[in-house]
């Protein structure tokens, strides 16, 4: 079968659950990360996912 539509490839996809992970262990305490990447993560996780659904191929 193909992939026909817009879906992020499975390595984005990966990334981008990487980064909210980050984000999410960050923002309850579970671990501490620096702010700037805490809150980079889900800037760069989300922009990253939003612009796979576009971009054919990413």
């Amino acid at each position: 079968m193909r992939n026909v539509g817009n879906a992020p490839t499975l390595i984005v996809w990966i990334i981008c659950l990487v980064l909210f992970i980050v984000a999410l262990v960050a923002q309850f305490g579970v671990v501490r990360v620096p702010q700037p990447a805490a809150t980079w993560s889900w800037i760069v996780g989300f922009g990253l996912l939003l612009v796979a659904c576009r971009v054919r191929g990413l």
